[in-house]
C-alpha cells in the first residue's frame, strides 16, 4: 500500500490560482515512431484505447492501461505486448516505487484508485473511493494520474482542476488540497511527474498542448503536442544529457515513442533499487498540537540517508533538524519551536517534512504559546 496510518497531512506548498495561457512553443521532439497500435500483429489487442502510460524504470517497460478495461506492459521499442483484462473504465496509471512491482490505476465513474500487480498480472484487491471530490458529469471525471513525492495528483477532465490525495492502507483516503489547471484549460486528459528536475508535465486533449509546471501549478513552459487524441504522458526522465524519451499513449488505438524531449539535466539522487521488501516508513509526531516541544519519531526498514526539515505552510525552510545518513530501526528528533538562528517562532501551523531515499512522508504541526 502507499503508506502507513500516519496524522494528518499538510501539503508543503501554496497552490496558487489559474494563470493565463503561457506562450506555446512548437513540439521540440524528434518525429515520432508508432510502437503500438491496436489490431496489429504483435501489437496491442484490438479492442484497447490507450487512455494512461507511465514508465517502468526497473522493468524498463512501458505500461499503459485503456479505457475499455486493460492493462498492457509492452516494450519501449515495439515488440510483443502483454495484456491483462481487469475492467472498468481505466483513465490513468502511475508507479509509486519503482523497487516494486505495484502500479496504481485511475478508474472514471466511479472515480477512484486501484491497485495492480504487474507480477501477478491482476489487481492486489486494494483500492480508494475519490467520488466525494471528484465525479465530472457526462463522462468528464478523473482522466489523468500520477504521483509526486508521497502524494497523489488525480486531474478531473470537466475542468481540469488537480487534486492532491494522500491514499493509505485500508482505503482511507486524505484530501488535501486541490488548483485549478493553469490557464482555466478543461479536458485534462495525462500528467506525468519527474522527480529529478521536480516537473509536472500535463497534456489537455482538446488543445493539443503539453504544460510543463512546477508541482504547486506555476508554469514554466508549454508545448504544441505531436500527434492527436493524447490520452496520456509518460517520460523516461532523470536525464543528465539535456534530454529524454517522451511516449503519448492516443485513444485512437496508438502508442508513439519521440526521442529528443528536452528536459533539464540532472542525476537523480536515488537510483532505482534492486527488488526486495517495500520501503515503509513510520512517522509520527506527539504532542501534536504542542507547546513548548514535540518528539518526531520515524522507523526506517533499512538503513537511508535522511534529511528531516521544518517549513512554513509556504515552503520556507524554518530549521533543518537532521540530515544525515541513518541505520535501519526507530529513530526520534525533538522540535523545540525555534527557527534555524535559535528564535522562537510564532504560534500556527508548521510542517514537517521527512525525506527517506525515494520515500517522503510530511506532517502538519500546531504550535500554541
Amino acid at each position: 500500500m502507499p503508506g502507513k496510518p500516519r496524522p494528518v497531512l499538510f501539503l508543503t506548498m501554496i497552490l496558487l490560482p489559474a494563470l493565463a495561457f503561457a506562450s506555446t512553443d512548437s513540439w521540440p521532439a524528434g518525429p515520432g515512431v508508432e510502437i503500438g497500435h491496436a489490431g496489429e500483429p504483435g501489437h496491442l489487442p484490438g479492442d484497447v484505447e490507450p487512455s494512461g502510460a507511465v514508465w517502468h524504470p526497473r522493468r524498463q517497460k512501458l505500461v499503459i492501461v485503456s479505457d475499455s478495461g486493460q492493462v498492457s506492459e509492452m516494450d519501449p521499442l515495439g515488440g510483443p505486448v502483454t495484456t491483462w483484462e481487469v475492467g472498468g473504465d481505466l483513465e490513468g496509471i502511475t508507479l509509486a516505487d519503482p523497487a516494486s512491482d505495484l502500479v496504481y490505476v485511475g478508474v472514471e465513474h466511479p472515480d477512484g484508485v486501484l491497485e495492480f500487480d504487474l507480477a501477478a498480472g491482476a489487481p492486489t484487491g486494494n483500492s480508494w473511493d475519490l467520488t466525494d471530490w471528484m465525479d465530472g458529469s457526462n463522462n468528464l471525471g478523473l482522466e489523468a494520474l500520477t504521483w509526486v513525492d508521497g502524494l497523489f495528483f488525480a486531474g478531473l477532465q470537466q475542468d481540469g482542476r488537480i487534486f492532491v490525495f494522500d491514499l493509505l492502507p485500508g482505503g482511507e483516503v486524505q484530501y488535501l488540497d486541490s488548483f485549478a489547471s493553469p490557464g482555466g484549460r478543461n479536458d485534462l486528459s495525462g500528467m506525468h511527474y519527474d522527480r529529478c528536475v521536480d516537473v509536472l508535465f500535463a497534456i489537455y486533449d482538446q488543445y493539443n498542448v503539453i504544460v510543463e509546471m512546477s508541482p504547486d501549478g506555476t508554469v514554466i513552459r508549454e508545448y504544441e503536442l505531436a500527434g492527436d487524441n493524447q490520452e496520456g504522458v509518460a517520460l523516461i526522465g532523470g536525464s543528465t544529457t539535456g534530454q529524454t524519451t517522451i511516449f503519448l499513449a492516443e485513444d485512437s488505438g496508438e502508442v508513439w515513442r519521440y526521442e529528443g524531449y528536452p528536459i533539464e539535466p540532472c542525476q537523480d539522487p536515488a537510483p532505482v533499487e534492486e527488488p526486495g521488501p517495500r520501503l515503509q516508513i513510520g512517522f509520527n509526531c506527539f504532542p501534536n498540537p504542542f507547546n513548548p516541544m514535540t518528539r518526531i519519531q520515524f522507523t526506517l526498514p533499512r538503513a537511508r540517508q535522511v534529511r528531516l526539515g521544518i517549513f512554513t505552510p509556504s515552503g520556507r525552510l524554518v530549521t533543518d533538524l537532521l540530515a544525515a545518513p541513518l541505520g535501519a530501526g526507530s529513530h526520534a528528533v525533538t522540535w523545540d519551536g525555534r527557527d534555524d538562528r535559535g528564535r522562537p517562532v510564532s504560534s500556527g501551523v508548521y510542517v514537517c517534512s521527512l525525506a527517506a531515499g525515494d520515500f517522503r512522508r510530511t506532517a502538519r504541526l500546531v504550535l500554541i504559546r
